[in-house]
């Protein structure tokens, strides 16, 4: 299920009903929000074998939604980084004849982890496109990608979706606001009633902690880190700091310092994903900030 998104659905059909389905595509925005929902709808689209495509009804959709389409390939990240071998056997298999569909599909998620040996390897089948092959990179980080390789992309930019849409659409106000606008944390809170419970304790732990001294912040952190939710908790600080900030600029207040400690929290939301940082130390550096 895609929440949200209207605009990209419309762009992707529009390609498709044109016929000018890029041979390469890449989907932006930030993690959870829809893209590898997205990426797979669009490859049902181009392989359907229904009329109205695509249809969810058919062999290929439904091979395709259970993850079993031999014609549609997957590359993910080992211990945070996606490595040469994983490439070169990516490569490999989409040079033999599609075994079904008339098009061969590779979905790269979390692509800015590709390594440069990973990224050069994939380049040269971008400069060289097979005609019945799409690949679509789906990263939260495409600026982590080569020049190159962002060159011979088609990119579709996706956002955060409004809070009243997650709602609508999952008939649950109460999990909406606790999903920074992430249709995939919400669903998850949803699957796993026990990550909404800890979502809920931290924010009403947080609360009012901008106005409160160093000691309550670092109290929290030490917390958080012991309890083993230090990314969870700098997710959850991220969205309460941009939340301050949209308020501290209609009151005009100085905010240097505190967008500092909104670009380091989103920073280090980006090493977590390439590295193991020390997430409390990173915590108390932004803490002081704000």
């Amino acid at each position: 299920m895609i929440i949200g998104h209207k605009e990209q659905q419309e762009k992707i059909r529009s390609l498709f009903e044109k016929n000018e389905i890029p041979h390469a595509l890449l989907f932006s925005g930030p993690g959870a929000v829809g893209k590898k929902t997205t990426a797979f709808w669009f490859l049902k689209m181009i392989s359907c074998e229904g009329r109205d495509k695509p249809c969810g009804e058919c062999r290929s959709c439904y091979e395709i939604e259970e993850n079993i389409h031999l014609d549609i390939l997957q590359v993910f990240p080992e211990e945070k980084e996606i490595r040469l071998k994983q490439i070169e056997e990516i490569i490999e298999r989409i040079s033999y004849k599609g075994a079904k569909s008339c098009y061969k599909g590779v979905v790269i998620d979390e692509a800015h982890l590709m390594n440069v040996q990973s990224q050069n390897a994939l380049l040269k089948t971008l400069e060289e496109p097979s005609k019945d092959t799409v690949i679509i990179l789906v990263t939260e980080h495409p600026y982590s990608l080569l020049p190159t390789i962002l060159s011979r992309m088609f990119e579709i930019k996706f956002s955060l979706v409004s809070e009243k849409e997650i709602g609508k659409s999952l008939k649950s106000n109460e999990i909406a606001d606790l999903s920074f606008g992430k249709p995939g944390l919400a669903i998850n809170y949803l699957q796993f009633p026990e990550k909404k419970k800890r979502a809920e304790n931290l924010k009403k732990e947080m609360n009012g902690m901008f106005e409160k001294d160093f000691s309550f912040r670092f109290s929290l952190i030490k917390k958080a880190t012991d309890e083993e939710k230090g990314e969870e908790f700098l997710e959850c600080l991220l969205k309460a700091m941009q939340i301050e900030m949209h308020k501290r600029i209609k009151e005009k207040k100085e905010t240097k310092d505190f967008l500092q400690a909104i670009k380091e929290a989103e920073e280090a939301i980006f090493l977590l994903s390439k590295t193991n940082i020390n997430v409390r130390l990173a915590l108390e550096k932004i803490a002081i900030k704000i």
